[in-house]
């Protein structure tokens, strides 16, 4: 760690070397993706690189320092990976009570829909509907990154988000699965 505070390139091979693996097995371990955890990999021990300055020896190892650093690394990754919708693949369960609504019948058809049929529904939307809802729920990003992605101010995102909710939870195409499940 000295050699790297004193910018010492080598030394980052050095503890690449000796700790990546164990990183690795961390990081898939949190993040059960391998391409994911090398991702982390790459993160801890850049932000090592980085911040090499901050290790202080009095508190503990090399080796428990880097390891700690991995498994926050890694940590952040999974809940970002669970915000965007990664671990659900296109299971679009979450849409159930904000689509449909809270009855029981409600969430037992919206528990039906697959993809396709949402984006069935979503061609009844004014397209600037369409693209905020497909950006959130198909794309996993939130309302901030939504607006700055369309160069919008956040209330409209906002507006183009609750409208076309409403849009289709009153679409025809959300009516006739509700009328299907009834019979």
């Amino acid at each position: 760690m000295l050699r790297m505070q004193a910018n010492d390139a080598t030394a980052l091979e050095i503890l690449f070397d000796r700790y990546a693996r164990l990183v690795f097995r961390i990081a898939l371990g949190v993040v059960r993706d391998r391409g994911e955890a090398e991702d982390v990999v790459q993160e801890s021990f850049f932000h090592l690189y980085r911040k090499c300055f901050l290790y202080d020896g009095e508190k503990g190892t090399v080796k428990n320092w880097v390891l700690q650093i991995a498994m926050h690394r890694a940590l952040d990754r999974r809940a970002h990976l669970a915000r965007r919708g990664f671990y659900v693949g296109t299971d679009t369960g979450s849409l159930d009570d904000t689509l449909l609504g809270e009855t029981d019948l409600d969430r037992e058809i919206g528990a039906k829909l697959n993809r396709a049929q949402l984006e069935k529904a979503f061609d009844e939307l004014p397209e600037s509907q369409r693209v905020t809802l497909e950006l959130f729920y198909f794309e996993g990003l939130d309302l901030r990154e939504i607006s700055r992605k369309l160069n919008q101010p956040l209330g409209n995102t906002r507006h183009y988000f609750y409208r076309g909710l409403e849009r289709l939870r009153k679409s025809a195409f959300v009516q006739r699965l509700r009328e299907t499940k009834r019979c």
